[in-house]
């Protein structure tokens, strides 16, 4: 078992003293983070003498860690199969400059994943989610809160990428993505089972369960391969009442989810060249999701929402199910030439309701996605890159039924061409030019509070481009160097307030992105990014209200990742994100102010000791510095500057493994998004302190 971990550096906004706790936590951080740097790698336990030589697939080519320009971070399952760690926003934190806010989605360097409002304001801004979630090719986003994140069972690894990746990606990844891949069919018999529970600081206790099984059909030909996982309990939040809330409301302590994962794989023995697979993914949600606390007199520190009908304290409960189908067929045309061809479609359907006071809303949402890509990579030859073209149909409608109803739809359909190529000038040098084409026509149309509508027709087409560098220094050591252009979509909306209608321009970033990938050793690796990203028609959510366009403003900052086998049985690792953000427009008293979300500094740190084959154990710990809420840099909003540690161990029986772990062990409070302010007092909660338990059998 390996363990990636984090600790940052002390944000400029906080004060110079610290508890005694967070000292010796950055002190052991500092240790640590003095052994040759840091690195995304992974490493098995029975392979822990050597590094795995890591793919990255999030560039929509297969390419080593090593020869990835991209900023990113690779987790495998080696590291969260556990159970410790519940989605890929769990496994994304590892990452540095990556922190969970406050929507059940995660900030990749100051851009918060859900898009620019959040939570249900969401529904009446229409605002995109700016890092995009892809699930074996699916795209997986949702604006304002991320209600349904994606399990990690039975997956291979999770790239983290930062910076933008609209050239590639496209939509709703102007602030990074999160690529996860699961496993395929293998034409041999495999099952696998893991039953485990967590127990939380206020005593309840969510149960875990997860099976898997993988046979042949026709021998090394076609196979199938099923997962299935889910939870059920009640969860860490507490809750309280004013009066009668909490009795004649449902159990809003509980949650479940289950998710089931059908593929089929046919690699015909008459053409060797062709490979198809057909992949099945159903998800549902029900029950407790807000982490929302309102204990303000203690600082939130008993993680308590007391409902109060009169003063309007809510919480809600969704149920909510996502179903994709997607078709993948590659086939070799010939030698260093081979086509890829994707089709998915994808259905959300998401509906809550609100306890004590009644706040029904339903929404809906049906892609249709195609693919087409052709990748040349000639060893004999000195070009290499990729060409596709892309085409989606995306409608989403929302329906709110409270004192007056509103209602709505959007139409979005996307199509693009893309492409990059590589010149390798020489056997050590690279150089990369490519980009995107995207036209996009959106129709949305809203009715709210049953007045006037908004009907909004419009096509926009983008160019995207994408320049590169790399240098070889040697056979284990790269440095590279990029400028791209990211883009986000305008949209029309609601003022919360005024009940007036607007419309937002879309935002874009011009990235600048250099790099080292290492090597060092044979038992060290690391890799360092520095970045300064310039944004123009940055879309910002002011006062809970409505989103508006910032000229111009900007972030730069500096990442660091690395392990290193200390002994032939002793695994560090560590990673640094340092981050600075402003607000450059003249024309917005918010100048000079941080992007919200933006912690200054986070670095981590952890270990990993193996005694003999059977038996390791680890732990790491984690500091998130101090960052606003909002973009007018509200004092009563701030919220991070927080210590977590973790531990965990495992013992190895034959094909039985029996985990242990304790997360939050010091049971910090944490504070990921901040509302508190003389009209309401509530606050965005991290989970409290959790032992878990888990027992897997592999055959």
């Amino acid at each position: 078992m390996f363990l990636m971990t984090r600790i940052p550096f002390m944000n400029s906004a906080q004060s110079v003293g610290l508890p005694v706790k967070r000292y010796l936590s950055i002190c052991i951080a500092a240790t640590l983070s003095t052994t040759p740097l840091f690195t995304s790698f992974s490493i098995s336990a029975a392979e822990k003498q050597s590094l795995d030589t890591i793919t990255v697939t999030g560039e929509k080519s297969d390419k080593s860690l090593k020869d990835t320009a991209s900023a990113v971070t690779v987790i495998t399952a080696d590291e969260y199969e556990n159970g410790e760690l519940k989605n890929v926003n769990d496994v994304a934190t590892s990452a540095p400059n990556v922190i969970t806010e406050g929507f059940g989605a995660i900030s990749i360097r100051g851009i918060n994943g859900t898009g620019a409002s959040t939570g249900g304001y969401a529904y009446i801004t229409g605002g995109r989610a700016r890092i995009s979630t892809i699930v074996d090719g699916v795209s997986q986003v949702w604006s304002g809160y991320g209600f349904t994140p994606s399990k990690l069972w039975d997956s291979n690894q999770v790239e983290v990428l930062r910076g933008p990746q609209s050239t590639v990606q496209g939509t709703n990844s102007i602030g990074g993505a999160l690529v996860v891949t699961t496993n395929d069919p293998t034409f041999k018999w495999e099952a696998a089972a893991r039953a485990g529970l967590d127990n939380y600081e206020n005593g309840n206790i969510k149960n875990n369960l997860a099976v898997m099984i993988n046979a042949p059909i026709i021998d090394d030909e076609l196979a199938f391969r099923i997962a299935i996982d889910g939870s059920k309990g009640d969860g860490w939040m507490n809750y309280a009442q004013a009066d009668d809330e909490l009795d004649t409301s449902p159990d809003v302590e509980e949650s479940k989810n289950a998710n089931i994962r059908a593929k089929l794989l046919w690699e015909p023995a008459s053409n060797p060249n062709l490979s198809a697979k057909l992949t099945l993914n159903h998800n549902t949600y029900d029950g407790e999701y807000l982490n929302w606390a309102n204990d303000v007199d203690d600082n939130y520190a008993s993680e308590t929402l007391t409902l109060d009908s009169v003063n309007r304290s809510n919480t809600r409960l969704q149920d909510s199910t996502i179903d994709s189908i997607a078709t993948d067929i590659s086939y070799e045309i010939d030698s260093g030439l081979t086509n890829h061809f994707n089709l998915s479609y994808l259905s959300t359907d998401v509906a809550f309701e609100q306890y004590p006071l009644a706040f029904p809303v339903s929404s809906k949402k049906e892609n249709w996605a195609l693919e087409d890509r052709l990748l040349f990579n000639d060893t004999n030859s000195v070009w290499s890159g990729i060409a596709g073209i892309y085409f989606a149909h995306n409608k989403s409608s929302i329906d709110v039924d409270n004192k007056s109803t509103m209602d709505g739809n959007d139409t979005i359909i996307t199509s693009a061409l893309f492409g990059e190529a590589n010149y390798k000038v020489t056997d050590r040098l690279t150089l990369t030019a490519g980009g995107r084409v995207e036209n996009e026509d959106a129709d949305r149309y809203l009715l709210a509070y049953g007045s006037t509508t908004l009907d909004q027709d419009t096509s926009h087409t983008n160019f995207l481009p994408k320049v590169g560098i790399s240098y070889a220094l040697s056979p284990k050591t790269t440095v590279s160097g990029t400028i791209q252009k990211g883009y986000n979509g305008g949209g029309g909306a609601l003022n919360w307030t005024t009940y007036e209608y607007y419309y937002y321009e879309k935002e874009t970033v011009i990235a600048y992105e250099t790099g080292i990938k290492s090597q060092v050793t044979e038992n060290a690796d690391v890799s360092a990014n520095l970045f300064y990203n310039d944004y123009s028609g940055y879309q910002a959510f002011v006062n809970s209200e409505y989103i508006e366009n910032i000229d111009s403003a900007h972030t730069y900052g500096l990442e660091l990742e690395g392990n290193l086998w200390a002994t032939s049985d002793l695994k560090l690792n560590a990673s640094i994100g340092l981050l600075n953000s402003k607000v450059d427009s003249d024309d917005t008293s918010d100048k000079g102010n941080e992007l919200p979300s933006a912690p200054n500094t986070n670095l981590s740190a952890g270990f990993t000791q193996y005694i003999g084959n059977d038996l390791s154990f680890g732990a790491d710990i984690t500091y998130v510095g101090e960052y606003y809420s909002d973009l007018s840099n509200t004092s009563e909003y701030k919220a991070g500057d927080y210590t977590t540690a973790n531990a965990r161990i495992q013992y190895v029986i034959g094909d039985f493994t029996i985990d242990g772990y304790v997360t939050n062990l010091t049971d910090e409070d944490i504070i990921l998004y901040n509302n508190s302010n003389s009209r309401s007092s509530r606050a965005a909660v991290g989970q409290t302190r959790t032992f878990g338990i888990s027992a897997t059998y592999r055959m």
